[in-house]
Parts: structure tokens; sequence; C-alpha cells
């Protein structure tokens, strides 16, 4: 996870850079601090961010303005604006802010809001590596896929225009992972990402790629449960 920070307080990017090692010391974790206020052009020659911890004021500056300058540069990371109070929270969400916090709270944040932000990131970041039949992997985000098939052979991996033949590592565990993802056994042969579930008939799926998964007739009830929850939950 590669982190930007940028405030006018070393104190506190001292104390959030700290407590980012220790919260996530299983993950590699690359952070730039800065405490002057980065234009756009600087921006642009960096590699990309995953998370961006931004003060609304950087020595009189308009943190706010560096977040839409890093939003340009950079449009999937992570903004969380960190000020001295709440006046300019709805300066934040206009400056693509995922979400603000006071330096006060950053112990807290860490024990708790945090961890929703760090989830986001794993589910924007997560990938399960697929080994091909015919040599190399093939790294896929769940919300790539909208199947896997599983053959006594061989695995199938289903997404909207492609297929891949191989195998995972370890299936049952590649599995586990993306039930957070809105997956389901419809079959003990097929896997579905439930996004891509296009209609719903008696004994069958058909799914957004044309393709039609049949369903299991002993669980039809916990079928049809899965996919009420994951409607009502849309």
């Amino acid at each position: 996870m590669k982190v930007f920070i940028c405030m006018d307080d070393e104190d506190c990017i001292e104390k959030l850079s700290e407590l980012l090692y220790q919260t996530h010391m299983k993950e590699d974790i690359s952070i730039d601090s800065y405490d002057q206020f980065v234009n756009i052009a600087f921006l642009r020659q960096r590699e990309s961010y995953d998370v961006a911890f931004i003060g609304d004021r950087i020595h009189g500056d308009n943190g706010f303005l560096m977040g839409e300058y890093l939003h340009d540069a950079n449009p999937e990371c992570l903004i969380i604006y960190i000020g001295d109070d709440y006046a300019h929270m709805h300066e934040s969400f206009r400056a693509y802010g995922y979400q603000m916090f006071l330096k006060q709270e950053l112990p807290e944040l860490f024990n708790g809001e945090f961890q929703r932000i760090w989830s986001h990131y794993q589910k924007l970041h997560h990938e399960e590596i697929f080994y091909l039949d015919n040599g190399g992997t093939r790294r896929f985000l769940p919300g790539e896929i909208v199947y896997i098939e599983n053959g006594r052979f061989q695995t199938q991996v289903v997404t909207a225009h492609q297929r891949f033949y191989g195998h995972f590592g370890d299936l049952t565990k590649t599995k586990t992972k993306l039930l957070k993802y809105s997956f389901f056994q419809m079959h003990p042969r097929y896997f579905v990402n439930m996004h891509y579930i296009l209609m719903i008939r008696n004994g069958e799926l058909e799914m957004k790629n044309g393709d039609c998964i049949p369903t299991s007739i002993m669980n039809k009830e916990l079928i049809n449960d899965a996919i009420q929850s994951f409607l009502s939950s849309q």
C-alpha cells in the first residue's frame, strides 16, 4: 500500500506514520510525507497512491485544493482529510474526500474508523492469482469474475468477455475470500458473482454475459435467501 501524507504539523505526520506501521505490520507500506503544499505537476511525476492523508490547511494553503490535484492525477486514491475542527467538512466531500477526521481523533481512528477504510481499500485492490493451463498466471479482481466453474480436473474462470482455464492455489480459500464480494455457491460446480445475475428462472440463472447457470435443487431455499439478501442490500 502506497500512502501520501501532507500536513503542516510534523508531530501529526510522525504520529500518523507510526500508527500506519503499527496497525498494518503485515502489509507492505510505503509512505511519502511532506510538510509543505505539493502542486499537481509534482504529483503527476510520482507513482500512484492508494491512500492519502491531507491537512485541511497547510501553512495557510487550501488542502482541499491539493486533494483535487491528487484526484486528477490519481483518481482511484482514497483521500482522508485531517483538520482541527469539522467547520470545513462540506468542502472535504466536494474535494473527493472519502472521510474527514480531527487530529486529536487519530489514535481512536485506527481502532475503529480506519478499519472501514482499510476494508474498502482491500476490496478495491484484492486480487486472486489463477495458474493458467498454458503456463503463466492471471490476477483477477473479484469484480471481473462472472462465475467460477470447477470440474473434476480443471477450473474455469469466466469474465464478461473471456474464459480462462487452470487452477487456483487453494480453491476453498479463494471461495472463502470471495464470499464477502457477493459470491455464492449456486450449484456444486458453479460459484457465482451475484452482481452479474440478469434474470432468475426456475432452476437456473441467466448471467449478464449470456451464460445460463443451473442452481442446486437441494439448496433451493438457501440460494433464494442468499439472492434476496443480496438484492435488498443493493
